[in-house]
């Protein structure tokens, strides 16, 4: 009889115990996964949108310059050998006392071009420091400003000094010879020329500032 409430009781426990442990490994469980979830990670914040877009006049005015500019740049190409076989002419002419009846025509239509062509590159200087104002950051604003700046190196590679030497010899050429047999008006036409040249260089110089302030005002 003791036996068998021996047992019995020991079956009423087995119960309960089995019950517990599990509640107990379901519990951990629930906390193990509660605490040892990783936290969400932050969202990447989200790339500011570019500026909004470059208006198209804009993009037409600095197209604009630089057109200018690289035709000024093209217009000079052979500038200095024309005026050096201007100065060759005028020496020769010296040399053997006699006049060249195409002379004075040659030297004042170079006189009339490099007028133009101080004229043409004073326009677009002036166009191109009025952008300085309206310079936005803009990739293609960029790259017109480059442009532009390889245009006025290369304008006043071209001016200075080699230009204005070669203007300067032409002028100090033709002063040392006769008006009767380098032209009456000789002198002064080839003073214009050396002005002009000189002009041009100093042009240069000042849109070569402007355009460089302009890649560093349109640089993304």
């Amino acid at each position: 009889m003791k036996r068998s409430v021996l047992l019995l009781a020991l079956f009423s426990v087995i119960p309960s115990a089995y019950c517990a442990d599990f509640q107990l490994e379901r519990l951990s469980a629930s906390d193990v996964a509660v605490g040892g979830a990783a936290p969400s990670p932050a969202l990447p914040a989200v790339a500011a949108k570019e500026d909004s877009q470059v208006p198209q006049d804009l993009v037409y005015k600095f197209q604009q310059v630089a057109r200018d500019l690289s035709a000024v740049r093209n217009d000079l190409t052979w500038v200095r050998n024309d005026i050096d076989d201007l100065e060759r002419r005028a020496s020769r002419m010296i040399q053997m006392n006699s006049s060249d009846a195409f002379f004075q025509f040659d030297l004042r239509r170079m006189s009339g071009d490099m007028s133009r062509r101080f004229g043409d590159l004073q326009r677009a200087a002036m166009d191109a420091r009025n952008l300085l104002n309206l310079a936005q950051k803009s990739s293609e604003l960029n790259r017109l400003s480059l442009d532009m700046d390889w245009a006025a190196r290369d304008i006043l590679s071209e001016t200075w000094p080699t230009l204005e030497n070669s203007a300067q010899r032409l002028e100090w050429t033709v002063r040392a010879g006769k008006p009767e047999i380098v032209g009456y008006d000789a002198q002064w036409t080839a003073m214009d020329i050396s002005r002009y040249c000189r002009q041009l260089s100093d042009q240069a110089r000042n849109v070569s500032y402007d355009t460089r302030a302009l890649v560093s005002k349109t640089q993304p």
